[in-house]
């Protein structure tokens, strides 16, 4: 084996490494930023239910949608 084809060897283990590293990262990235997309969300949802006057009861909040959407339904349904 040639020094040059020894180098390339080496720099095609090398960049692969470097590549598996590199990946490793950007999914661990990518899996931080959706967790933080997903906590914004919960935020925001319970944010919503503490307007609306529930409190921290989020279970009461969707039973009165649920409810709101029957209803309307319901009566609709002629």
């Amino acid at each position: 084996m040639t020094l040059s084809q020894e180098n390339e060897h080496y720099e095609h283990v090398f960049g692969a490494r470097y590549d598996d590293t590199r990946e490793r990262y950007a999914c661990q990235i990518e899996d931080a930023r959706r967790e933080v997309l997903i906590c914004q969300e919960q935020q925001e949802y319970y944010t919503k239910v503490w307007e609306a006057g529930f409190g921290t009861d989020w279970e009461a909040y969707d039973a009165y949608w649920t409810r709101l959407e029957e209803y309307s339904t319901r009566r609709y349904d002629i």
